[in-house]
């Protein structure tokens, strides 16, 4: 039995048919814009506050702790992204979902180069004004493996979870997935100065859905999804994150992602490292 996956997809009448791609695994693929063959368009903005603290009982690497890091993971799902038209980003009627959840998890070191991150997520959501919610789950294990070359910082990624649904109506549905990935950091010049050095970020990403994956084209067309490839490129400064107002981040991109059948393509936005989730 396949998986469908579930987006941000507008309001629905009546006489329209059900998606076959619907809102409640937006939180997976994070903040962007998402299409599937020749289906609507899905623009999702996933936010997540967090707050870190470290222990170094946990840690027998000298000099490195564990860190846990919890996080209260929002999902809203929009009709129009126009940014010529922030108020109209911002109407009310232009909110089609809305999640929210929470999420915990623990970065432990190993080796001075290796470590694993295992976490786990529960949200609940719904389509506003409609009679459509979920609770949503996710679970998955990242590890991390660095080291350095000439002026490239190296990180090896490798993760591997489950996501997956149960709908009020009595719905439910879930995949599994394995990724692997790399990426590094090359520092530049541009915008740097004395006390703070830019670092552009480069990485790719491959995912495999280890269960079918299956999307509707049409009424008699399914579509399978197996895997998908991305690609992403970022700038940040060293050891300290970029700031807008009250607004934190490790870094500021964008990646692009495609499945080899081309059916799945998206543009997201780039925040943090692979291996922060």
């Amino acid at each position: 039995m396949g998986s469908v996956l579930l987006f941000a997809q507008p309001v629905l009448s009546q006489e329209t048919p059900e998606p076959a791609i619907h809102w409640a695994y937006a939180s997976y693929f994070g903040t962007g814009w998402y299409k599937i063959s020749g289906q609507d368009s899905a623009f999702i903005a996933n936010v997540a506050p967090r707050w870190t603290s470290g222990d170094t009982g946990w840690s027998e690497v000298a000099g490195q702790e564990a860190v846990y890091t919890i996080r209260i993971p929002i999902a809203v799902g929009v009709a129009q992204l126009d940014f010529e038209d922030v108020p109209g980003i911002l109407d009310p009627e232009n909110f089609l979902t809305v999640s929210a959840g929470l999420r915990a998890d623990l970065d432990l070191p190993v080796t001075t180069r290796f470590s694993v991150r295992p976490s786990v997520q529960l949200s609940y959501g719904t389509v506003i004004g409609e009679n459509d919610h979920a609770w949503t789950y996710r679970g998955d294990v990242r590890g991390r493996y660095t080291f350095q070359a000439g002026n490239l910082d190296w990180a090896l990624i490798g993760a591997a979870g489950f996501v997956g649904y149960d709908a009020a109506e009595g719905t439910d549905d879930s995949f599994t997935y394995a990724s692997l990935g790399a990426e590094f950091s090359y520092p530049v010049r541009w915008f740097s100065s004395a006390n703070s050095q830019t670092l552009v970020y480069w990485h790719v990403l491959y995912t495999d859905f280890l269960n079918r994956v299956e999307v509707q084209r049409n009424l008699d067309q399914p579509v399978e999804i197996t895997n998908y490839w991305q690609a992403g490129l970022a700038f940040g400064k060293k050891d300290q994150p970029i700031k807008f107002w009250f607004l934190q981040f490790d870094r500021l991109g964008l990646a692009y992602d495609i499945s080899p059948s081309g059916e799945l393509r998206g543009i997201k936005f780039v925040f943090r490292s692979l291996y922060d989730p």
